[in-house]
């Protein structure tokens, strides 16, 4: 895909600069680096990494680029000291290794910094575009798929510490501190962790405060701290009765089910939305195909791996699923006056089916 963009703009080189930090970055080096670096690929053959001295040795061990170059190996130390600014002595360093390998035109994408792009406009033509790796990410290796799922397993057993604390806590604030620290005494950095209650779990994206009420939302995405993928994974707990809370838990895990029963290689993302749609309209419940603010008002599910959230999206779009991708599948319904409900699992897709990673019952009443 690459080499493919290279040839299509007729341009010798792509390039990224960023840290270990930067999910595209990393999956391209496999370089855990706290500080920015430059990484080259070339139509030529050229695969390198430019880092400082200090990270020569440790990129050299653990990079899986062909070749390493430090920055006083291109003679960065000696620009600087003409040119006393660390920028401009950066950018020309770079500038006088990509005219060692006779660029003209160059590649980069949106997130490149601007202080080294409109140097290099003053020598070569450059032009910006997607990052390719975005694209190569979403289908997942198999190793991709075990460290998915290790995160996953993780989740499934910090629910199952949330179930036996919840009836010792009576805040969102003190049950979401005691599962991130449960979690980041195993390995695993969980943060902004939703654990939301009442008439406050209508909005989605809110980490929930105050008293537990009828029903909790318990919506966890950690990454581990040693390999640093994703997984994601939400609960509704019903903590005391309440017949509207019951029944919209019961049409959205319907939908969800429906949805993971459709998943599979060569599905169009938004027959699998529509699909759940089509189960909440059914019920009586609004959705955002008909342009309600209430009811199901989010997408279906999204990618997940090195980012939180990443592509494919299942929604209204022409993305067609493919065995490898890992998406989330996760209805909910939001009310102001009553509250939200949401059910999600983390799911690889196969062949002719998909795989559950995050497995746990759908329906869950807290018991007295």
């Amino acid at each position: 895909m690459l080499y493919d963009l290279l040839n299509k703009h007729n341009a010798e080189f792509f390039l990224q600069y960023g840290s270990g930090k930067d999910a595209n970055f990393y999956y391209s080096t496999s370089f855990k680096i706290p500080d920015a670096a430059l990484y080259i690929i070339g139509s030529d053959g050229t695969d390198l990494l430019v880092v400082s001295e200090m990270e020569k040795n440790r990129a050299e061990k653990e990079s899986k680029v062909k070749e390493i170059a430090s920055l006083a190996d291109l003679g960065y130390y000696e620009n600087l000291k003409e040119l006393k600014d660390s920028k401009k002595a950066l950018a020309i360093t770079y500038v006088n290794l990509l005219k060692g390998h006779k660029a003209r035109k160059i590649l980069i994408p949106p997130n490149f910094p601007s202080f080294l792009a409109f140097h290099l406009q003053n020598y070569f033509e450059v032009v910006i575009v997607d990052n390719p790796f975005s694209k190569l990410r979403m289908v997942k290796r198999k190793d991709e798929i075990e460290k998915i799922k290790d995160v996953g397993n993780a989740i499934v057993q910090a629910f199952g510490y949330f179930m036996k604390i919840l009836r010792q806590h009576s805040k969102c604030e003190e049950l979401r501190n005691e599962v991130e620290l449960f979690l980041f005494k195993n390995g695993y950095l969980a943060e902004d962790t939703i654990i939301s209650s009442g008439e406050e779990s209508a909005n989605p994206h809110s980490i929930g405060f105050g008293e537990i009420k009828d029903h909790v939302i318990f919506d966890v995405f950690p990454k581990s701290r040693t390999h640093g993928y994703y997984s994601d994974f939400t609960r509704t707990v019903i903590v005391n009765e309440n017949k509207e809370i019951e029944e919209m838990l019961d049409a959205v895990v319907e939908a969800q089910e429906k949805a993971i029963s459709m998943i599979r290689d060569g599905v169009m993302a938004k027959d699998v939305h529509n699909a759940v749609c089509d189960i909440l309209e059914s019920k009586g419940y609004h959705t955002i195909r008909k342009k309600f603010k209430e009811g199901f008002i989010h997408s279906t599910g999204h990618g997940i791996g090195l980012e939180v959230h990443e592509e494919p999206r299942i929604f209204e779009n022409d993305e067609v699923l493919k065995a490898g991708m890992v998406v989330t599948v996760e209805p909910g319904l939001y009310y102001k006056r009553i509250g939200g409900v949401r059910v999600e699992d983390t799911v690889v897709v196969r062949k002719n089916g998909c795989e559950i990673l995050t497995p746990y019952k759908k329906k869950i009443k807290l018991e007295a």
